[in-house]
């Protein structure tokens, strides 16, 4: 469980200060179901481990669709 305390954050004010994100997105994400979460009553937890995975993982998919744009781009004569 100690391993647990260290990779958990309480509440959407926490992930947003540890995302760098506003409150308000990191509701909002979570109502689209696109940051992984557990709701106890009222209260939301995150855990750090899987928040870098999801920001990981998108900023991997961002990095793939801009360098296909480009190698589409390249045949291109304007």
């Amino acid at each position: 469980m100690a391993m647990l305390r260290g990779d958990l954050i309480c509440g959407a004010a926490a992930a947003a200060k540890y995302t760098g994100l506003e409150r308000r997105t990191i509701y909002g994400l979570c109502a689209k179901d696109y940051l992984p979460f557990v709701r106890l009553g009222h209260r939301l937890f995150f855990r750090k481990s899987e928040l870098d995975e999801t920001f990981a993982g998108a900023r991997q998919k961002l990095d793939a669709s801009a360098s296909g744009s480009q190698s589409s781009m390249e045949g291109r004569v304007a």
